[in-house]
């Protein structure tokens, strides 16, 4: 039988699993009196959830395992991650972010307001951190930015800049240094010393690739 606090997630958060399946199970806390640390949403704000499950494992052994959910799933991602060009060359920023502590060089990405198209989303988000006007967008995939932990699988948007100069005004409780307009062959560059090291950067470049929007020379 599945805890209680199960049917206060958002539904995609529910499945339960099956360890006879080979699945990780969320199970009951009681089923493993074992079981010490604290289970259940352990914490929960406007963006996510943080949730600690007690599981059984298709070994048989049962153990604690965390996840972070999005709490908008119910009506759609709970983010969007849009990558932006103008005249061939990719638009990105400078964000101090505070997980690890330094500058990291990333593409535009941001929560979605519950009610708000995924589409629309990017289109905000990319008015507040570059500040340019969008003559197309389209989705070109989905990244889910840390499988082990993370339950939120996040839209790809690609977005073709209109001429003009940026005009950006990004939110008060954000740190944002530079927009970095970067020629192609640079790209390769600063991936390999570490200057772009953000993974759903790095998710949203490589699908962008694929979907043949540009190409990275050799």
């Amino acid at each position: 039988m599945p805890p209680r606090y199960i049917q206060s997630l958002p539904e995609s958060a529910r499945i339960v699993g099956s360890a006879q399946d080979d699945e990780i199970e969320i199970i009951d806390k009681r089923e493993a009196p074992r079981i010490r640390a604290k289970t259940g949403i352990l914490l929960e704000d406007k963006q996510h959830y943080f949730v600690r499950d007690a599981v059984k494992y298709p070994s048989g052994e049962v153990g604690t395992a965390m996840r972070v959910i999005g709490c908008t799933m119910n009506d759609g991602p709970s983010g969007v991650v849009a990558l932006c060009s103008r005249d061939g060359n990719i638009f990105l920023r400078e964000i101090f972010r505070h997980a690890t502590r330094r500058w990291e060089l990333e593409t535009t990405r941001g929560q979605r307001e519950t009610g708000m198209s995924a589409e629309a989303a990017a289109l905000k988000e990319i008015d507040e951190e570059l500040g340019f006007k969008v003559q197309n967008i389209e989705q070109i995939g989905e990244v889910s930015g840390d499988t082990a932990i993370l339950a939120s699988t996040l839209p790809v948007f690609w977005a073709d800049l209109a001429p003009g100069p940026a005009r950006d005004h990004p939110e008060d409780k954000e740190a944002f240094g530079r927009i970095v307009e970067i020629f192609p062959p640079e790209l390769r560059t600063r991936i390999c010393r570490c200057e772009i090291r953000d993974g759903y950067t790095l998710a949203a470049l490589t699908l962008a690739q694929v979907a043949g929007k540009f190409k990275i020379p050799d």
